[in-house]
């Protein structure tokens, strides 16, 4: 919650994920509240909802998409690009979001639409009047507009410039040409960090894929269609 509060959303998706898979025999109610954020998260960072690793329990697997079928249908409708119908979708399950506690994410899921579709706009403008992307991205002004290309020029997104006299943006090419000694430096930290995270799943897969009793136990669910809504408990931590 720390990292996603501070939008540091990819360390946030890593714990939300391991939340989600740590070995289980039912669902409990923090593995569900850490899904509906996962798929928050997972659309703010990559615009559809991450798959989960091949390790995760077939009980959890089975029952959190029932149990959060508001969050499926947001992401459904963000995949649509139209930010109307994504408003549209938040105002119907607004109730939900607030008592899950998930209205800022949600408003970041909103936020990210925007982002997505500019970003869309860079793969096929050069340059843009500031009123033509408003109406293209569907939002209220050139003002608003503006407001979201200076945030993510700030947040490294994209490269562009203004021209506050007549209205137009600009996009260019990254810069960077990866050869800089902090761009190496940045990159190779960046691969050792993988592989650390490569090496610790391997690791958990290989317990995991030895106890007998999680292995007992997932099997055995392929035939126990009862089990994961019946058996999902309350949680003492929550």
């Amino acid at each position: 919650m720390i990292y996603a509060a501070l939008k540091n959303y990819d360390r946030a998706l890593y714990f939300f994920e391991v939340a989600v898979t740590c070995p289980a025999m039912d669902v409990s109610h923090i593995m569900l509240e850490s899904y509906k954020k996962f798929i928050l998260v997972s659309l703010i960072l990559n615009g559809k909802i991450s798959g989960l690793p091949k390790y995760t329990s077939n009980v959890v697997q089975r029952f959190l998409k029932p149990l959060s079928s508001p969050y499926h249908e947001l992401a459904n409708t963000y995949a649509s690009n139209n930010p109307s119908d994504l408003q549209a979708t938040i105002a119907k399950h607004q109730e939900t979001f607030a008592r899950d506690n998930n209205v800022g994410l949600v408003k970041q899921v909103r936020s990210s639409i925007y982002k997505k579709n500019i970003l869309r706009l860079t793969k096929t403008f050069l340059t843009l009047s500031l009123t033509d992307m408003a109406n293209r991205v569907q939002l209220n002004s050139p003002r608003e507009a503006e407001q979201h290309i200076l945030h993510m020029i700030e947040d490294g997104d994209i490269y562009a410039t203004i021209n506050q006299r007549d209205g137009m943006v600009s996009f260019h090419d990254s810069p960077e040409k990866y050869n800089s000694p902090n761009m190496l430096k940045k990159l190779d930290e960046e691969i050792r960090q993988y592989q650390h995270l490569d090496e610790k799943l391997q690791t958990m897969d290989r317990q995991l894929a030895v106890n007998p009793q999680f292995v007992q136990k997932t099997m055995g669910s392929h035939g126990d269609e009862d089990g994961g809504i019946g058996r999902m408990r309350e949680d003492v931590m929550m």
